[in-house]
């Protein structure tokens, strides 16, 4: 029973760190997954445009 929590613990482990990486067209910066904006366009879908950083962020 105890080799079944352990075997459990592992696999959440292996999904967490594969869960973090940020989706095709879009870098990891200061912990956020960000594009830059298009010129004449919007955001990319599920991100938001954020002012402050002249980005689009994945939300």
């Amino acid at each position: 029973m105890k080799l079944v929590w352990f075997v459990a613990f592992l696999l959440a482990l292996v999904c967490g760190a594969l869960g973090q990486e940020c989706p095709k067209g879009f870098q990891q910066q200061d912990g956020q997954c960000v594009t830059p904006r298009p010129v004449h366009g919007e955001c990319p879908a599920k991100s938001t445009y954020s002012v402050n950083k002249n980005l689009c962020i994945y939300s």
